[in-house]
């Protein structure tokens, strides 16, 4: 742990100036505080001590007087801090307000925040609960300022980071993205606006494929030694509330326009479907479908949603090694959606869903009007979210491959005893199968 912000308006900044002061305070200003001013010019001996400790070469401190310079600093793109040190009391401060800051703070970054305060640790842990059953344990339980030292501060931090990306190698791999974000940047500025709007089509998550394409060669290029890291870990075979969230967010999207697309997950009758209608049809939406959408049935895997599945006929009592794999004896007539915002626009709440793959249903959009399908039109339709490429395109591919199956007589018995020994190897020594013959 090298980066640390302290947030104290008991700095004595005031005592060289009269202010406006910046909204961020370098360590060479504080450490001139540290140095030149009489300890009694600062008001809180804790304070003083702390920005002592810091101001060495072991850390890289930053000091703001309030949580709106710290915000600020953020918010115009400084390298984010490992650890915030954060004073409950000062002047117009109020309970809403430092919960506010702390929560944009830990939403924006991936910081540990350590409140400390002069009303003890009692009177303030009460007020953190929502926060940290969102953000777990980078919210530190509050201590008093005189507690609080660098050294047990970093150790906490150590102890956190164990087994995780976090700390050295999460800053490896910001600079090694950011650097080819900026390497692309300089590739697409070149291209005329009207070219990228060809390409993109209207649809701005084409622009984001395209800008996401351009990143992955340029981080494959630049080497990306720190994602190779990561990913020589040691696997494990555990989940986790994290893991589930960024399986989320690889697996669905938010689009931000209302056209309807293949993969939408579309909230109907009560229950979630998945769009099918192929994309060219969904442009040219009454003359391709006559104004009929086409969705198959998802159902919820909660205790209702299995009784369900299970009444109609089908025996999921195992999950495949992949969401378009065969489902125990359910085979393929499922396919596994796990984690899927129960929510438009959140993924606080995730539920798993399967995919009927039999169970096609379809409505007459009568109003709808000429070109593009769009949601303002489809009356009693929401969309919740949409599956991401390329998990939408096996998807629809398994979903098709199902319904237009045209089955195939089964192999005789004597065939298949026949075929399985030829597929057996023949011990050394011994002469040829009679399938070999």
């Amino acid at each position: 742990m090298k980066r640390v912000w302290v947030v104290d308006d008991k700095i004595p900044l005031h005592e060289l100036y009269a202010g406006p002061h910046p909204p961020r305070l370098h360590a060479d200003l504080v450490r001139h505080l540290v140095e030149q001013l009489p300890q009694e010019a600062w008001g809180e001996p804790a304070v003083l001590e702390l920005c002592r400790a810091l101001c060495v070469s072991d850390f890289e401190p930053s000091f703001f007087l309030t949580p709106e310079g710290m915000l600020q600093t953020l918010a115009e793109g400084a390298l984010p801090p490992h650890a915030v040190v954060f004073d409950w009391e000062y002047p117009g401060s109020t309970n809403e307000k430092n919960l506010a800051a702390i929560e944009r703070l830990l939403g924006r970054s991936f910081a540990y925040v350590q409140v400390y305060t002069h009303l003890g640790e009692g009177a303030v842990e009460p007020l953190l609960g929502e926060l940290r059953a969102v953000h777990k344990g980078r919210l530190l339980p509050p201590r008093a300022k005189a507690t609080v030292t660098p050294a047990a501060l970093a150790q906490a931090i150590r102890d956190a980071w164990e087994g995780t990306i976090a700390g050295e190698l999460a800053d490896k791999v910001r600079e090694e993205v950011f650097v080819a974000v900026e390497r692309s940047l300089i590739d697409m500025c070149s291209v005329p606006r009207a070219e990228i709007s060809a390409i993109a089509q209207g649809r701005p998550e084409n622009l984001v494929h395209i800008v996401l394409s351009k990143v992955r060669d340029e981080i494959t290029v630049g080497g990306g030694e720190a994602l190779t890291e990561i990913v020589r870990a040691a696997s494990e075979d555990g989940s986790s509330n994290g893991l589930r969230r960024l399986m989320s967010a690889w697996y669905y999207f938010f689009p931000p326009d209302r056209c309807v697309r293949r993969g939408d997950l579309i909230e109907i009758d009560g229950g979630l479907g998945l769009v099918v209608t192929p994309p060219c049809d969904l442009v040219k939406f009454p003359k391709k479908t006559g104004r009929r959408l086409t969705w198959v049935r998802c159902v919820l895997l909660d205790r209702e949603g299995l009784a369900t599945i299970r009444t109609a006929g089908y025996k999921l009592n195992a999950v495949g090694s992949s969401i378009v794999a065969a489902h125990g004896e359910a085979g393929d007539a499922l396919v596994l959606l796990p984690n899927v915002p129960l929510e438009q626009g959140k993924r606080d709440a995730l539920g798993d869903y399967v995919v009927l793959c039999h169970a096609w249903e379809s409505r007459l959009i009568s109003d709808a009007p000429g070109g593009i399908a769009t949601y303002e039109h489809l009356d009693g339709l929401q969309r919740r979210c949409a599956l991401a490429d390329p998990f939408a395109a096996a998807v629809i591919a398994r979903v098709t491959s199902v319904i237009s199956s045209p089955g195939t007589p089964d192999l005789p018995k004597g065939e298949l005893v026949r075929l399985n020994t030829a597929i057996t190897p023949t011990p050394p020594g011994e002469g040829p199968r009679r399938s070999e013959q």
